[in-house]
């Protein structure tokens, strides 16, 4: 694991948020490289299958194989930070590569609460076809407060008249994050398989008293044959 110092006595205590108040931009209030053979302490595991996920060679490698959305059930292995969230405007983002081998693969960077509590935003795979292979990605974005929902979908890679692409054509690695600026919670992507490697906003959500710690994970949107791995090579948080 790659922590400030200052920071890791704050987190062993369990106070995430009062960690984040103040500092620096230039400084990440924290940046976990998943090196060693563990998680690191301030890591709690949501619905924890540990036979779906493994640190190893500076990666985490997570198998999602469920057909449970975020919204509507327990998906297995959701990363939590312990702690308050940050105090102030902050941005959490991951780095990733998944193969959408199934077209319904659902990585996933957010606040979690609960199922009916939560703020997430996914490159998620759909598929038109019944085979393996996805028709188009999304940058999809929800909140759900008390159960009550509000979300946005936008294409942004795959055939835009449905061709299907092949599992080796997915744009990895993926950077996906959610940036907090007053109220307003605003996704984004950068697609670093691809020539373009700007990062491309999405359409924000605001919520006046968000619930649960930041998160991240993966499922499959839908029942299908096959699993799904993520391999993330980090997940960061900086103060704006």
């Amino acid at each position: 694991m790659t922590m400030r110092t200052f920071l890791m006595t704050t987190l062993v205590a369990g106070t995430l948020g009062a960690a984040f108040a103040g500092t620096a931009l230039a400084e990440p209030l924290l940046q976990d490289d998943f090196d060693g053979d563990s998680l690191a302490s301030h890591w709690e595991v949501l619905n924890e299958d540990p036979d779906a996920y493994i640190v190893e060679d500076g990666k985490l490698l997570v198998i999602g194989a469920s057909d449970i959305h975020l919204k509507t059930g327990a998906v297995p292995n959701i990363f939590r930070l312990k702690g308050d969230l940050p105090k102030g405007d902050w941005v959490a983002t991951i780095k990733f590569s998944v193969p959408y081998q199934t077209g319904r693969e659902a990585p996933f960077i957010g606040i979690y609460e609960d199922q009916d509590n939560q703020i997430a935003t996914t490159t998620n795979a759909w598929s038109y076809y019944e085979g393996i292979r996805g028709a188009r990605m999304f940058l999809s974005t929800w909140k759900r407060t008390g159960g009550k929902e509000a979300s946005f979908n936008t294409v942004i890679w795959g055939g835009a008249s449905g061709e299907a692409f092949d599992e080796t054509q997915a744009p990895n690695p993926i950077l996906l994050r959610i940036t907090k600026k007053g109220r307003t919670y605003t996704p984004a992507y950068k697609l670093e398989g691809m020539k373009e490697t700007e990062w491309t906003d999405g359409r924000s959500v605001t919520v006046l008293r968000p619930k649960g710690g930041l998160a991240f994970g993966i499922f499959q949107a839908q029942k299908v044959d096959g699993e799904t791995p993520m391999s993330v090579d980090w997940f960061k948080v900086e103060a704006l």
